[in-house]
Formats: structure tokens, C-alpha cells, sequence
């Protein structure tokens, strides 16, 4: 009797370089396409996929897949079968299994089919894989137990039941043993040879014994015989100076050592009387912080963290976010170290030139490509900054900075991917958390669209 082959589903996956863009698991066995229209089975941003590809064409009469390649625009390799193995490209030949239509190439797939499909940048694999079916496992769930099985299952049982019964049967008899032949009052504890004879009054506790009758003290009748007590130092052993005025000296000598100490371990050059003005930034000993932009965390003010902390609208010291001084005729921040203020340097901001564009998949709905550029121009602050930092990091930093976006029509982020990245760093990551906390607003439908920076 003939085994019936198992029914096998499609298996598609979609990478760019390393990063997985797309994974899918067809249950229902239909032709696939591939484009840069939402509407095909696997949307893919890439200027080198078509708008519309039926990839992978089913033929329902046969039940059978047929792989549709362009050989000048796309490559690689295909296993139709174990043995047979079909390499795509403009050199690809006419054969048993391939069939050549003008510009398209159909090649016939089996279940044990699998390759992998390269158009530019973008590789797609793809496999045939058994179907699970759904109906035969809940018929394995809810199927009535046989003989065996019930068997299997009481035998445990009885087993674990004989066993608490005989224990019981043991232990009970030997508790009622145990409380019945308890010692009487005159009776001996006999013990062992190496051990000494034990009775009942040895084994009462301390706590039950009466207490033993001490003797009661004695009153001295005499004052004389108790030892006097040391006299206080006179004034003039403490050179002069009074109890009160000696106290004084030593409280503010161990305010003055507490006070060094705490100094020493903020980093602030205290002392008694200003300890407190340098820790709240009189003499603005404050870690450097230039480097950090204000939109870093959320401001709205431009320049660096410090500036604006320090500033207000007016540009006025100790009038910013935290109300904090600038150091007034001091040049910047300080960073004072044992005591000793140090002279930091503050880091100027790099000049660099930029250009962006904007390119949609498909054309926007009106109003939308509006929107969106207008955000961009809002958020500029937020690019800027990602690229200072990166420049801070590494050094001068230029070339193209691609990604793409995929917005909901709540105006939500829902995807951020990156394409070509010349800048390095932490510029995608430093982008990709300012993008995907913004909000461009309801659109009538989801739109994606590449963005291109070029800093130089």
C-alpha cells in the first residue's frame, strides 16, 4: 500500500544583509507576490523590487508551485529536487524543469524545493515545510482513552494507596507504644553502660529548682570608706580657658573635619563657611556637561544641557531650568577634584552642512506628504543632535543616512529600518528612539516612505 506524501505549506523569508525584514508561513496554498505596493502578499521597500512580482505562481489544477524569476534582474540559486539543483541568472537555459517566456523564466517546484532569490540588496529563502493538521490533533485530544491507557492510569493509584495504608498501619501502632510507656515518677531511666544513672530530679529544669537564698548586701555605715571620686579639671590645667569655651572649640573643630570630608567626596571645594554655597553651585562646581544637548531630555531650549539649566529665556544666569550659575566672571563650569579646581575644557560645536529628501512607495494621500515634511522640519533639532553626538564620539563623521518608515494612520510609528548607514556610531540608534515617539497626526491610510539625510 502506496504512503500518502504529507501536504507541505510555502515558507517565505525576507532579509536585508543580516536583518530580517519579513517572515511568513502560508497555511493556504496561493500564487505570492512581491513589490513595494501594500497590496502584494509581502510589501518591501526597496527601490530594486518591481511594484508587483508573482513570485511564486500556484496552479490549483495541479497543486503545484511555479517559481517566476526576471534572469537579468535577479539570482541565485534553487534545489528543485534532491540532486537537481537550478543556478538563476541571464546564463539560465531552457530545460526539463525550466520553462523561458521573453524577459520571465518559470521554473516548476516540488514539496522538497528550497532556494534563495536575490534582487539588489534584498535575499529572499524559502522552503517547503509540513502543514500541521489542526482537525487530526483535536481528534487525538478529545479521542476516549483505551483499555491500556485506564490501566496505565490505575495501577498508579492503587500503588500509592497501598503505600499510605501500610504506612499508617506501621507508624500508628508504634505513636500509641510510644505515648502509653511513658516513665512514672519513681521510676529509673536506665541508660546505657558508658552513660551515668539519670532520675527524675536530675531531669527537672533550672527554671523549676527554687532559687538558692543569697546573702543580703551590707550598708557601709561609714562614708568615709567609699573612694572618692575624680575631681574636674581646673581652669588651669585647661590654659585658661572654660569648660563651655573648650566644649565650643571642639564642636566647630569636628564641624570643620565633617565638613572637609564631605567636601573631599563631592567633589566641591568647601570649607565651613561656603561648604554649603559650593555644593548649590555658587561657584558652579559642576560636572562637564556640554556635550549634552537640551533636546536630549525632552527641552524645548536650544545650545547644551548645561546653557540650559543655567538660563533663562532671557539668557539671564540662575533664571534656567534648574536655576543654577554659571560661574559669573568664570569662563564655563569647573570640576573641582581634592579640593583643587580643575580647568575643563568645553567642546565647541562641529559646522557641517545637511540635505534631506523624501521618497513614498506609493503616492500620499493630499494633505499627508505635507504633514509629514512638516514634522521633519519641526524635529530637525532632533537630527542635529543625533549627528553632534556621533561627531563628539568618533570625529568628523559625513556621507548618506537612509532609512525607512512606516507610519499608522493614527499617526503612530510602527516600524523604523535602516538601509544605508555611512555615518556609524549611535546615529540609527540615537534616530530610530526620536522618530518612533513621534506623532504625525491621523492620515487616511498607513503610508511608508524612505527618508535621506547626506551630511557633509
Amino acid at each position: 500500500m502506496a504512503v500518502q506524501e504529507p501536504k507541505k505549506t510555502l515558507r517565505i523569508g525576507v532579509f536585508r544583509g543580516k536583518n530580517r525584514l519579513d517572515e511568513r508561513s502560508l497555511d493556504k496554498r496561493r500564487t505570492v507576490s512581491i513589490g513595494q505596493d501594500e497590496a502584494n502578499t509581502i510589501c518591501i521597500l526597496s527601490s530594486a523590487v518591481p511594484k508587483k512580482w508573482n513570485l511564486f505562481v500556484y496552479d490549483s489544477a495541479k497543486d503545484t508551485y511555479s517559481l517566476c524569476i526576471d534572469p537579468n534582474k535577479m539570482h541565485g540559486r534553487i534545489l528543485v529536487k534532491p540532486g537537481h539543483e537550478v543556478k538563476l541568472g541571464d546564463s539560465l537555459n531552457e530545460s526539463k524543469d525550466v520553462r523561458i517566456a521573453g524577459e520571465q523564466a518559470y521554473i516548476s517546484l516540488t514539496n522538497q524545493s528550497r532556494g534563495r532569490i536575490v534582487i539588489g540588496k534584498i535575499a529572499i529563502l524559502f522552503e517547503f515545510k509540513v502543514a500541521l493538521d489542526k482537525m487530526a490533533a483535536a481528534r487525538l485530544l478529545y479521542e476516549p482513552p483505551s483499555f491500556f491507557s485506564k490501566l496505565g492510569e490505575f495501577i498508579p493509584r492503587v500503588l500509592a494507596y497501598g503505600l499510605i495504608i501500610s504506612l499508617l498501619a506501621h507508624i500508628l501502632p508504634l505513636i500509641y507504644i510510644g505515648v502509653q510507656d511513658w516513665p512514672r515518677d519513681d521510676e529509673i531511666i536506665l541508660m546505657p553502660s558508658v552513660f551515668k544513672v539519670v532520675t527524675i530530679d536530675d531531669m527537672i529544669l533550672d527554671e523549676d529548682k527554687p532559687p538558692e537564698e543569697l546573702d543580703e548586701p551590707e550598708l557601709l555605715e561609714n562614708s568615709e570608706e567609699i573612694a572618692d571620686a575624680p575631681e574636674a579639671p581646673s581652669e588651669d590645667d585647661m590654659g585658661g580657658a572654660t569648660k563651655e569655651e573648650l566644649m565650643d572649640k571642639i564642636t566647630d573643630k569636628h564641624r570643620e573635619q565633617g565638613a572637609q570630608i564631605t567636601a573631599q567626596i563631592l567633589g566641591v571645594d568647601g570649607g565651613v563657611d561656603g561648604f554649603f554655597a559650593d555644593m548649590l553651585g555658587a561657584n558652579a562646581h559642576i560636572a562637564d556637561m556640554s556635550d549634552i544637548a537640551a533636546g536630549d531630555i525632552g527641552a524645548s531650549a536650544g545650545g547644551n544641557l548645561l546653557s540650559a539649566l543655567a538660563a533663562g529665556e532671557g539668557g539671564n544666569s540662575g533664571s534656567g531650568l534648574l536655576g543654577l550659575d554659571t560661574g559669573g566672571t568664570k569662563n564655563g563650569p569647573q570640576v573641582v577634584v581634592d579640593n583643587k579646581a580643575k580647568t575643563t575644557t568645553t567642546r565647541a560645536k562641529a559646522e557641517f552642512k545637511m540635505t534631506e529628501k523624501s521618497d513614498f512607495a506609493t503616492a500620499p494621500p493630499p494633505g499627508s506628504k505635507e504633514a509629514i515634511e512638516k514634522m521633519f522640519a519641526r524635529k530637525k533639532g532632533d537630527v542635529t543632535s543625533c549627528y553632534q553626538r556621533v561627531m563628539n564620539a568618533q570625529g568628523k563623521a559625513s556621507g548618506r543616512f537612509v532609512i525607512s518608515i512606516l507610519v499608522q494612520k493614527d499617526g503612530s510609528v510602527q516600524k523604523v529600518e535602516k538601509i544605508e548607514d555611512q555615518i556609524g556610531g549611535e546615529m540609527f540608534t540615537c534616530i530610530r528612539q526620536r522618530i518612533m515617539n513621534w506623532n504625525f497626526g491621523n492620515l487616511d491610510k498607513p503610508i511608508a516612505f524612505k527618508k535621506t539625510w547626506v551630511f557633509s
